[in-house]
């Protein structure tokens, strides 16, 4: 049976809060490379579970959205802009790391009750991610 509207969005919350829990740092005092990072990884969690829910693709948005504004702290307009460029990044040419971020999230859903080994994998994906903006690589 599905979700209802209302639960969805609470469950959608609590994954983003084991989430943000697993890599240990406040949204408050993200950096940029942390914000980008870590909210493309919790899209593509989202993306996971929402799909495993039987959840259309509007109502992963909406959640989604949600999720910018109450977890991530974001205003309104970031919060759109932000849901706006994650959706680009489902298309491997447009932003090819974040892309991959997005799998990763996509991938680390399944480890939402191990969240000693989803923290160190985003803590090690974030590494690599700020490694590669410094070295140009």
């Amino acid at each position: 049976m599905a979700l209802d509207s209302k639960e969805y969005t609470r469950l959608s919350k609590v994954l983003t809060e084991i989430i943000l829990q697993a890599y240990g740092k406040n949204p408050e005092v993200y950096d940029d490379l942390e914000e980008q990072v870590i909210g493309a990884f919790v899209f593509g969690a989202h993306r996971a579970f929402s799909v495993a829910q039987g959840m259309q693709e509007w109502q992963s948005k909406m959640a989604m959205y949600e999720i910018l504004l109450d977890e991530f702290g974001f205003e309104p307009e970031m919060a759109g802009n932000a849901l706006d460029f994650f959706c680009d990044c489902l298309e491997p040419g447009f932003n090819g790391p974040l892309n991959i971020v997005i799998h990763c999230g996509d991938s680390g859903y399944g480890l939402l009750n191990d969240p000693e080994e989803l923290g160190r994998q985003i803590k090690e994906i974030v590494y690599i991610m700020g490694d590669k903006l410094r070295t140009g690589a």
